[in-house]
Formats: C-alpha cells, structure tokens, sequence
C-alpha cells in the first residue's frame, strides 16, 4: 500500500517529462531567455526598433493612403452623373416635361433641373464675371437635365454607362450629353501606377528591416561566441542553438511592426483635419479612414516573417561556418 504513491509520482513525473512536454519547456524557456536578452542593452534596441519602425512605416502609410484613394472610385460611394445639355429651342417646361418622363426610367434614380437662369446665377459666382455677362444681350447657356443612375441597374459600369449615354443623346430635344466618369478612369489608372510602385518600395523596405534584424542577431551571437562554443560541446544541437535567435528576431519584428502602427495612427490623426476641410470644399462626402484590423495584422505578421527570416540567416551563417554543417 505504501508503494502506490510513489508509483503515481513516478507516473507523473514521466508524463510531465514526455516528448511534447519536453518541447513545451524548452520553447518557453527560448522565449523567456529571448525577451530578457532583448532588453540586455535597451538603449540598442531601442535604436533597432525605431529604425524597424520607421522602415515599416513607410509602405504602411502608402497602403492606407493609396486605399482611401481608392475608395473614390468606389461605386458606392461617389457616383457619376449624367448631364444632358437640351437644345436652345427648348423651353423650361419642355424641359421639367422630360425630366418627369427621364425619371421614370429603371437606370435612373433621380433627376435634377437646372434651369437658364440658375446656371448663368452659379457661373457669376464662380467665375466673377458678372459685368461682363450682363453685357450679353441674352443668356446663351441652355437648360440642363443632372440625372443620377441607379448603380444596381448597370453590370459593368463603365460600358453600360456608355451605352445609356447613347440613348439619351438619340432624344430630339436633347444637344448633347455628358458623362461625368471620365475623372474615374483617369483616377483608376493613376492608382494602378501607385500600386505598383507602393509594392516595389514594400519589397525594398521589407529587404531593409531584413538586414537590419540580421545584422543585429549576428552581433547578439558575436557577442555570445563564447557561450554557444560551450553548449555545443555539452551536446547542443543547431535546434537548440538556433531557437532564441529566432525568437529575438521574431520580437523584433513584430515590436517594430508596432511602432510603425503607432507612427501611422499618429499621421492620419494629423492629416484628418486638412483632409475633411478640402473635401467640403469640393462639396464631397470622402473621410480618411484609419488602419483596419486587417492591416494591423498583415503588417504585425509580415514584420515578425521578416524578424524571423533574418534571424534564421544570420544563425546559419554562423552554423555554416563554424562546423561546416547545413543549418
């Protein structure tokens, strides 16, 4: 009877020793000892993770701002418009007689009138020429139709807007029409260049906080030479030698992915302000948005990928050179 505690002990302390177990201690002890040589020299690190940040900080700003761009040529939330320019023998009521009829219409979802004398009233404002207007012997702009499509009406946009356009300038009483998404297209194409040229400074930077994290790692092992020579002789393998090192380089890289958040938020909260103010000048109701859950996590995981990649470099450089073996 007295032998069977000692037996369950036993039985313990084998499962508490079991493969994984042995692996989960040694995983928490590497990142332990990982986080405590990270602050060994505080002042270094400090000087690494800005220089992280900074770099990361860069395409994460030229991410952010290139999708708020981006969402002014989102259907939903600037839609184009219409005009239709009807002819100078077309009378005001003639006019309103078509919009009723225009607004009827499945593609449209709203129709706006802008009579002879309202249009000469908004271009004395705008223009300041108002002495030489009233020089003219009679108001030469004609009455206009603004009419706003229904989005849900036209598959691809672009074309079926196109084609609409085309109907409605087949009206008799109609002069010409003007669609107002040719600032979409141009828009479209300019982002198209941003894009490429945000991912090529993306990878130029990502390379850059590559080195940066696998010149500090090297002096880390430089700096423990003596230490790793010793474990190795006790029966160290390159696992073990490793492990540290690349969670060193993983909290790097995600400490740095974090600073560069930080350095972003701080820069839209900056840049709110002048933003709102131009966009009610234009009369539009664009916002700045912020960095989304989605991106914080793209960039924390990319800035630990590029903290662990150079850490892996430099440790098996080390490994390489030192007993010829492949790391």
């Amino acid at each position: 009877m007295a032998d069977r505690p000692n037996t369950r002990s036993g039985r313990r302390q084998i499962k508490r020793t079991g493969p994984f177990a042995a692996w989960l201690h040694q995983q928490k002890n590497a990142i332990h000892f990982s986080l405590k040589r990270l602050w060994f020299n505080p002042v270094s690190t400090w000087i690494t993770l800005a220089a992280i940040g900074i770099a990361l900080s860069l395409p994460t700003s030229l991410s952010v701002l290139l999708e708020n761009m981006q969402t002014l040529t989102d259907n939903k939330r600037e839609v184009p418009t219409v005009t239709l320019f009807m002819k100078e023998t077309i009378s005001e009521q003639q006019t309103k007689d078509r919009a009723e009829l225009l607004s009827e219409l499945d593609e449209v979802a709203n129709v706006q009138v802008v009579t002879r004398e309202q249009a000469i009233d908004n271009f004395r404002k705008i223009s300041g020429f108002a002495e030489t207007l009233e020089a003219l012997p009679e108001n030469p702009l004609p009455h206009v139709l603004i009419l706003t499509p229904k989005l849900s009406m036209f598959s691809n946009l672009e074309s079926d807007l196109a084609e609409f356009a085309g109907k409605l300038n087949a009206y008799s009483d109609v002069e010409t029409v003007q669609v107002d998404i040719e600032w979409i297209q141009r828009l479209r194409a300019i982002l198209n260049i941003a894009d490429r040229i945000v991912l090529v400074v993306s990878i130029l930077l990502g390379l850059t906080v590559l080195l940066v994290i696998g010149n500090t790692i090297r002096l880390d092992i430089e700096n423990r030479k003596e230490e790793i020579t010793v474990t190795r002789l006790i029966g160290a393998t390159n696992g073990y030698i490793r492990r540290p090192f690349i969670y060193g380089g993983c909290w790097l890289g995600i400490f740095g992915g974090v600073i560069s958040l930080v350095i972003v938020h701080l820069a839209l909260l900056f840049m709110i302000e002048p933003v709102n103010d131009l966009a009610q000048e234009y009369g539009s109701n664009f916002a700045l948005n912020s960095v989304g859950v989605l991106m914080t996590l793209q960039v924390l995981a990319i800035s630990a990928l590029l903290g662990v990649m150079g850490a892996w470099i430099a440790v098996g450089r080390y490994l390489w050179n030192n007993d010829g073996i492949e790391a």
